[in-house]
């Protein structure tokens, strides 16, 4: 709820006002940070360190390895059920997307707003769906690093993924089913960047591999030619 809410800020600003979602979902990042910093430095504080008390074992997302008994080939896996979570939601979303009046009204919005309001479709209600939609989906996001990985609230337990977020979604463009592969291979990255000497490599990997594919797309796009 807390995310689908800080989603309905940006959403009734871009509708009502053109305001740039982006601008405004970056800026409210920093407010949402500060908040946390409030509650976990104030009243949720564990004897004033930044971080709350853990959860209780009964708000813990279990673990695939829990059910090793019914299903052993889950025997030895350590990921938390948030994955799967998002795997089903990223399978939904492509299904409302793709086979959905109003997943196709949605991509009329997002493609050619002047054509969907001709069309009768209503844009404010379209863009704050939407945006409450993508920010409640973030919040479950957040859920699940914390009721699954560190099992407290504290202050940047996300190191960076929303920001890396912005990457996958643009390398996918924006399919929801291509998104899952692509945040695979770049979890995979960066694990491996924690091995690599120095660790900001992988940081620096990933803005090459944007950086090229973004030119590439500008390059098509515009048809700019290279002259000898």
């Amino acid at each position: 709820m807390g995310g689908a809410f800080w989603g309905f800020i940006p959403g009734v600003l871009k509708a009502k006002l053109n305001v740039n979602e982006i601008i405004t979902t970056l800026m409210l990042n920093y407010v949402a940070i500060f908040w946390i910093s409030y509650f976990v430095y104030g009243p949720w504080s564990q004897r004033g360190f930044g971080l709350t008390p853990q959860f209780p074992r009964n708000a813990w997302l279990p673990r695939m390895t829990d059910y090793s008994e019914q299903f052993p080939f889950l025997q030895g896996l350590t990921a938390h059920l948030g994955i799967l979570l998002a795997i089903g939601l990223a399978v939904l979303l492509w299904i409302v997307w793709r086979q959905t009046k109003w997943g196709f009204e949605v991509s009329i919005v997002g493609d050619n707003p002047r054509a969907a309001r001709y069309a009768g479709i209503n844009l404010t209600r379209k863009i704050v769906m939407v945006m409450v939609l993508s920010g409640g989906l973030a919040g479950l996001a957040g859920m699940s690093e914390v009721a699954g990985v560190v099992h407290r609230l504290q202050e940047r337990f996300s190191p960076g993924y929303g920001f890396t977020a912005i990457i996958v979604a643009w390398l996918a463009k924006l399919n929801p089913l291509a998104i899952v592969l692509v945040a695979y291979l770049f979890g995979g990255l960066l694990v491996g960047g924690d091995e690599i000497q120095p660790a900001g490599i992988a940081q620096l990997l990933q803005g090459v591999i944007l950086f090229v594919v973004v030119g590439g797309e500008m390059l098509l796009q515009y048809r700019i030619r290279v002259e000898r």
